[in-house]
């Protein structure tokens, strides 16, 4: 297929959104596959980008299909569960979730940087469920204007492959000001330990970009810390998962704590903030 489509992404962070889609594709590509996404072959055939410096990265695409399953699945979940469900994904890139769970109840709201919006407007273009924003996540006025539409809804926000590219200090108002005006609901996202983010460097696909893990979170009950009315639900831990998919070395690494819980999932439930 002829590609369409021209990339021009200068934020060293935004320009890891190609990671994850392409790992996705990957995978859909599978007999054995753990997720599927045909939109992601999709949008890969479309940009004009190079995908193959990615070929040989079989550890991000175990994980990262990991990751879009326990997303899809904290969505799917709390989609079923809500009369008027609003889903926020923040960071969103190009993430395909609406078409992949949903069944066509409630709204997701897509916030990223102008220029990632850009892009990601042309291959997946918003609609009356898809709703795009294309602002930076640390601009907290687009929580205030979801909050402003949906007075009443519970929310779902949704963080994948992104906060950890961030300090702690950026960090924790980002997320004080969620759990302050996106509740009641819930909020997920991946996270890496201190010992994770001296990986990055020798991440399989991290380290062919510029950009680095920054946020080392190593003890959960930091974010309640910081937020109260979070309460920790759900944590998984990737190399719990799809043993049979990863490679001799990454088991045999797995056999030692720091390596195996350096990379995890997290699920809070958001109670409504005091005043």
């Amino acid at each position: 297929m002829h590609k369409t489509i021209k990339v021009n992404i200068s934020d060293t962070v935004a320009d890891t959104l190609f990671i994850p889609l392409y790992m996705r594709c990957l995978e859909t590509r599978r007999t054995d596959r753990i997720i599927e996404d045909p939109e992601a072959c999709r949008i890969v055939e479309a940009v004009d980008y190079d995908f193959s410096k990615y070929d040989q990265a079989t550890r991000s695409q175990v994980g990262t299909c990991i990751r879009v399953r326990f997303f899809d699945d904290v969505t799917r979940r709390f989609i079923d569960a809500n009369a008027d469900p609003v889903v926020v994904n923040v960071g969103c890139g190009l993430d395909s979730r609406a078409h992949r769970v949903g069944a066509d109840k409630g709204v997701f709201y897509n916030v990223d940087l102008p220029e990632v919006m850009e892009l990601r407007d042309k291959l997946l273009p918003p609609d009356g469920r898809n709703i795009s924003i294309h602002q930076s996540m640390f601009d907290t006025s687009w929580m205030r204007s979801i909050r402003e539409n949906h007075p009443q809804a519970r929310f779902l926000v949704l963080a994948e492959g992104v906060f950890m590219y961030f300090s702690a200090q950026e960090m924790r108002p980002l997320i004080q000001a969620l759990a302050s005006i996106l509740t009641p609901g819930e909020l997920a996202f991946d996270a890496c330990s201190s010992f994770g983010c001296r990986l990055s460097s020798r991440h399989d696909t991290v380290k062919k970009t510029n950009a680095r893990f920054r946020w080392g979170l190593d003890d959960n009950a930091q974010l309640q810390q910081w937020a109260p009315n979070l309460t920790l639900r759900q944590v998984e831990y990737y190399m719990d998962k799809e043993r049979h998919r990863w490679d001799f070395t990454s088991r045999l690494m797995a056999l030692l704590p720091p390596f195996a819980r350096a990379f995890r999932m997290l699920h809070y439930q958001a109670a409504q903030a005091a005043g």
